[in-house]
């Protein structure tokens, strides 16, 4: 290894000042996890995520387009807290309660990027980025300790728990790699056990397509109907297979709340003040200008009431009927079809039904309405 313009101490200490929780250094490609993200290609378990096999490649191997990379600084933020629920009903998987961490966690790297620069790190021989940049995030941080790979696929921090957020700085300094994370997930099969769709095939095999953080988040258009009742209460995203995990009591931030909290992780205000009605009778106006700052803008408007729709036929709730029999009239024939689905979950046979089948110019909302009308 040549001489580091920084000691690996020095990156350290200022990757924790600029807030990061956890920092380890690596390998900047995935090594044998390489092997295992191209069967899982292979196999179709990407679902709509084609983004992921148009840059096989540059995943696979970052130095094809980070030339002269050679090691990986992983990056680690605990969002541990507690669950988001709208009022009313509707859960939000944790890390999209508070602010959008695309923006804050990204933000962070760069600052710590410049940092790095103005302590005499080369300009412009550092990337990195949050859920943006061609690598895989996991397989990087397990590389280089943060965590080990947990049976659900996710990365847990022996001590700071499943709940976390990854960023990482790709970077042409030859850092001292650090020791794999203590640990494993045993014998446990808590998180296979709970998912409620079996998205877990296997330990340490998720299948995207059944996966609620992909169909409620990635997935356009129609969801399955076989896993519409396992959605639950689910609006955005599912934390089930960490919620039951037994580390998550590691996290150091799981019972830190309200203005105890960092800034970037204290809920959104859609979180604390919108209802499901709210967001499926959201005009694109409104969605435009309040779901500003939040993840949840990642699943769309159309997908965001498509699954307000069914959460609210999951929840059963007649106080719900009235708006989503004014939805079988929605522009959006996603929204249409799905308000089909709860109305039947509620009122089973209500004469909504007839009505919006015989003017319904749609072949999949029709088919959508047919099935409501023979549950």
């Amino acid at each position: 290894m040549g001489n580091l313009p920084l000691s690996p101490d020095s990156i350290r200490s200022i990757a924790l000042e600029t807030g990061f929780d956890l920092v380890r250094f690596g390998p900047a490609d995935p090594g044998e996890h390489g092997d295992h993200f191209v069967r899982w290609l292979e196999a179709g378990r990407n679902g709509e995520m084609h983004y992921l096999a148009e840059n096989r490649d540059r995943i696979l191997a970052p130095a094809t387009w980070r030339s002269g990379v050679h090691s990986a600084i992983a990056l680690a933020v605990d969002y541990g807290g507690p669950a988001g629920e709208l009022p009313g009903g509707g859960r939000v998987a944790r890390y999209a309660v508070g602010r959008d961490y695309h923006r804050w966690l990204r933000e962070r790297v760069f600052t710590l990027r410049q940092r790095l620069e103005a302590a005499g790190v080369p300009y412009g021989s550092m990337n990195g980025g949050t859920d943006a940049v061609p690598v895989l995030e996991r397989a990087l941080a397990a590389r280089a300790g943060i965590g080990f790979l947990a049976k659900s696929a996710m990365v847990i921090s022996p001590t700071h728990g499943p709940y976390l957020q990854l960023a990482e700085l790709l970077t042409g300094m030859e850092l001292p790699p650090d020791q794999p994370a203590p640990g494993s997930c045993g014998t446990c099969t808590a998180c296979l056990t709970a998912c409620p769709t079996q998205a877990i095939v296997a330990p340490f095999e998720v299948d995207a397509r059944r996966c609620l953080s992909y169909t409620t988040i990635e997935l356009r258009g129609f969801a399955a109907p076989e896993l519409r009742e396992k959605q639950g209460e689910w609006l955005f995203g599912c934390d089930i297979c960490i919620e039951v995990c037994p580390f998550t009591r590691r996290s150091q931030r799981r019972d830190v709340l309200g203005l105890d909290r960092p800034n970037e992780l204290q809920p959104h205000r859609i979180v604390q003040t919108w209802t499901l009605v709210d967001v499926l009778t959201m005009d694109e106006a409104r969605y435009q200008s309040e779901f500003t700052g939040t993840a949840m803008r990642r699943a769309t408007r159309s997908g965001l009431r498509r699954n307000a729709a069914v959460v609210l036929g999951n929840r059963g709730d007649d106080a719900a009927l009235p708006t989503l029999v004014e939805a079988l009239l929605d522009e959006d024939p996603v929204v249409r079809g799905h308000a089909a689905w709860a109305i039947a979950r509620i009122a089973p046979g209500h004469a909504s039904l007839d009505l919006a089948l015989a003017r319904e110019y749609d072949a999949q909302v029709a088919a959508e309405l047919r099935a409501a009308l023979d549950r």
